[in-house]
């Protein structure tokens, strides 16, 4: 799947749906709920989708650029790892990762979602990994050891505690950065 720009109409309907996803789950994102969220008519939504499958393509590609693509923009240019680390992470806890969850929970029921799941977390991690390797001098295969580490904190803890307070949620994520760039650095990744 491509990421393909989203025209000012679609945008609407794919942030009412991230919203609901947020909240909900996959479970409330049909035609009729959306349009009750939106205050649109059925006609709209077909106006700009071709179908639901059509729909839920744009929304896969939506989340993969808002809160993957977008992000990485933003931090490319930053030269010094460790502040593009903190750049990302600061932009990251400005998403609502309860959509990111959610959207985890529909990849275990849905291929297609499961596929852009799969595709973002590489992306994630690779990105992750390059930040691990420029910042403690590790080999490819050790960086990519801490980014497993760390993006699964990061995914783990929202699954276990979706309602926690985003203070407590930094908190922990920047002791397990810290943590983690420091044991890289001293042991440079090795056991």
């Amino acid at each position: 799947m491509s990421i393909q720009k989203s025209s000012p109409g679609n945008i609407n309907w794919l942030q009412a749906a991230m919203t609901l996803l947020a909240k909900e789950g996959a479970q409330a994102l049909n035609i009729a709920r959306l349009c009750r969220e939106i205050r649109l008519t059925k006609g709209s939504f077909y106006h700009h989708f071709k179908d639901f499958n059509s729909f839920k393509i744009a929304l896969l590609a939506f989340w993969e650029k808002d809160f993957t693509e977008d992000l990485f923009a933003e931090i490319k240019d930053v030269e010094d790892p460790e502040a593009q680390y903190e750049m990302l992470f600061n932009l990251a806890f400005e998403k609502d990762i309860a959509a990111d969850v959610a959207m985890r929970t529909w990849a275990q029921s849905d291929e297609v979602v499961r596929e852009t799941v799969q595709r973002v977390d590489s992306i994630r991690l690779d990105l992750l990994a390059g930040m691990y390797e420029k910042a403690s001098d590790l080999s490819p295969e050790a960086a990519r050891n801490y980014a497993v580490i760390d993006y699964s904190g990061y995914i783990g803890f929202y699954s276990l505690f979706p309602d926690a307070p985003d203070s407590w949620a930094r908190d922990l994520a920047s002791l397990q950065t810290r943590a983690l760039l420091s044991d890289s650095k001293r042991t440079r990744g090795s056991l």
